[in-house]
């Protein structure tokens, strides 16, 4: 059932007009920020886990005092830990007279505050637009449970790998599974699953993905761009509802790969990632002890990635602003 979630007035902010995204992946603050109050979000009926705001996820957003308005369909756009501890959540959608509007809440943090102390006339404060922090992920990260691992010994279903069990790596060659684990949840909204068709990814049977999972391809766009041939993206960013589709289920199993370090696993034949970070849902004492892990390749954010266009499946190994 939906309820709604009531946000302290120091802890929100507001873009809109021409301050939404008028820089390079970044917003600036409607002046002041403090002239907003009252903000109230609003889940969805559907969503699995609304109190986890992932990317892609839709609320309905209203906030009062100056510009009040009211975004029906606000899509998470941003979800990235705090400076001290809390959270940085972005919604972006349109206002009741049709204009652009984004709100970052920041539960846990004192926004205003963080504004404030950063602000200057020749350089007022703005925020990011999209996560800056790949490691963090209220997401799953994850393969479903038929997807084929390629080991020393052939393929392996993904659900029948435990710790211990070596895995082919791009970089590395086999290397030993630290941990693994395994979620049977409702395959909507967030969790819907990604089904990539037989040779997209250089796959040589369908493959399907939870939609945060990230896979390497090589652009020479991004070479241009980001100064890297290869890189990750998410699996969500390539969807064209054709070859690359989300494909809702009443369930599906989820399964979780960690090694040691960050590592591309061959799914079906596709580099996809193993695990940066034990997900959240782990209660700790089942939890390996081991800190966020470096990424292998660079990691584009999903804006990124769609502005890429197209690129070449790999199926073998081979500022200055003060900105939140």
């Amino acid at each position: 059932m939906p309820f709604s979630i009531y946000a302290g007035d120091n802890e929100f902010a507001v873009a809109t007009g021409g301050n939404v995204n008028n820089g390079p992946g970044t917003s600036t603050f409607d002046y002041p920020p403090n002239s907003t109050k009252d903000l109230v979000i609003t889940t969805k009926a559907g969503d699995d886990d609304p109190r986890l705001f992932e990317p892609g996820d839709v609320y309905e957003v209203t906030f009062g005092g100056n510009g009040g308005t009211t975004i029906l369909n606000a899509v998470v756009v941003r979800s990235d830990p705090g400076p001290t501890g809390g959270g940085i959540v972005v919604f972006e959608g349109l206002d009741t007279g049709g204009n652009p509007a984004q709100v970052i809440w920041t539960p846990g943090e004192n926004l205003e505050g963080w504004y404030w102390d950063n602000f200057t006339a020749s350089a007022k404060p703005g925020f990011y637009t999209t996560d800056q922090n790949p490691a963090y992920s209220h997401s799953f990260i994850c393969f479903d449970a038929e997807a084929r691992i390629a080991t020393p010994y052939g393929l392996r279903r993904a659900a029948d790998l435990a710790a211990g069990d070596l895995v082919v790596t791009v970089d590395s060659g086999g290397r030993p599974l630290l941990w693994t684990a395994q979620r049977r949840v409702v395959g909507r909204d967030a969790l819907t699953p990604v089904l990539i068709r037989e040779g997209v990814l250089g796959n040589g049977a369908p493959l399907r993905l939870s939609a945060q999972h990230m896979v390497m391809i090589r652009s020479g766009r991004a070479e241009m761009l980001f100064g890297h041939a290869e890189v990750l993206v998410p699996i969500r960013a390539l969807v064209d509802g054709r070859m690359i589709r989300y494909a809702p289920t009443p369930h599906v199993t989820y399964v979780h790969l960690l090694l040691d370090r960050h590592e591309l696993l061959l799914a079906e034949g596709a580099p996809c990632e193993s695990l940066r970070a034990v997900p959240d849902w782990v209660p700790l004492p089942d939890a390996p002890d081991v800190p966020p892990m470096a990424a292998v390749r660079p990691i584009l954010t999903w804006r990124e990635a769609v502005a890429l266009g197209d690129f070449t499946p790999i199926a073998q190994p081979r500022c200055t602003v003060p900105m939140l």
